[in-house]
């Protein structure tokens, strides 16, 4: 009698872990024919299937890609009913897909690791091995452990240590100049599994597919032309905020009670959980604009797509 192994299901969409580096030393994106094999190799606790949906590169993305991917991943969840699942990606935009991801997927209560590389898998320097290795390690370790979709993140290779890491979806902030994530310490153990995210993500998937997604992202920069700003086209805003929850309540005072006067909703983010309250945040959100607290920029546009 053999023994049982866990199901691990992979879905590959794309960027640098499924790319080439053509002679022109530039990285393209191919469609990239995953052995399952290999990825049995890495643990023997588990067995995996391996599919592929419609790729793309990860700087190139819109909502609708994800919406696509996020659907499809939700519908060869319930076909295959995985015991875990590992979702290969583009590290640009990898912090804004894993936000999405953890909202709409989690209540499906399954372990779900997303990783990718910051060099093609084709290249011995790679560190796709190592990412991989430790994401199904992290996979079988969840399932074992019945941890669910508490067991939701992102495992990248650092490039100070070399080690691959993971950080929480919920406290994922986009990487910096050489890739490395960086984690939002407020966000604590936010839970997504709830009936009100499955009601959220339904409608994101079928129901009012497209209703928010043309965001328009303020970014928080000193002379930043706030009234040149053309607002007739977006569903919604999302304004970044400094540290410290504050943004330029001059310019943005008047465009805020425009925009929330037509029926439409503005967010602000990251605000902190606690420590001062300035006039500027007081000013903001007496004009209409929702605080969003405890979640980094990244967090706020996923909730931002799904209100």
């Amino acid at each position: 009698m053999g023994i049982s192994r866990n199901s691990i299901l992979i879905v590959n969409l794309g960027g640098t872990i499924s790319s080439e580096i053509s002679g022109d030393d530039i990285v393209r994106l191919k469609d990239a024919k995953w052995d399952k094999s290999y990825f049995d190799s890495l643990d023997k606790r588990s067995s995996c299937e391996v599919i592929s949906l419609a790729g793309y590169s990860s700087e190139n993305a819109t909502v609708q890609d994800y919406r696509r991917s996020l659907r499809g991943i939700r519908d060869a969840a319930l076909k295959f009913a995985p015991d875990g699942l590992l979702v290969l990606h583009g590290t640009d935009s990898m912090a804004f897909f894993a936000q999405l991801a953890v909202r709409t997927l989690s209540y499906l209560n399954i372990p779900t690791i997303i990783t990718g590389s910051k060099i093609p898998m084709s290249s011995p320097a790679s560190d796709a091995p190592k990412n991989l290795k430790l994401a199904i390690g992290f996979l079988n370790a969840a399932v074992e452990g019945s941890s669910g979709s508490k067991t939701f993140g992102v495992v990248y290779n650092d490039s100070f240590t070399g080690a691959s890491s993971f950080i929480a979806a919920t406290e994922i902030m986009s990487s910096d100049i050489k890739g490395d994530f960086k984690y939002f310490s407020e966000s604590g153990d936010l839970d997504y599994s709830s009936d009100e995210y499955k009601e959220k993500a339904d409608r994101f998937f079928e129901g009012d597919r497209g209703k928010n997604d043309k965001l328009l992202v303020i970014p928080a920069v000193p002379g930043f032309p706030y009234s040149a700003v053309r607002t007739a086209e977006a569903d919604v805003i999302l304004i970044e905020c400094y540290h410290s929850g504050t943004q330029n309540s001059t310019g943005l005072k008047t465009l805020v009670k425009s925009f929330t006067g037509e029926g439409r909703k503005v967010f602000m983010a990251p605000i902190p959980e606690t420590g001062n309250r300035y006039e500027s945040y007081k000013i903001l959100v007496e004009a209409g604009a929702v605080p969003l607290e405890g979640v980094p920029l990244e967090g706020a546009w996923a909730e931002a797509l799904l209100s």
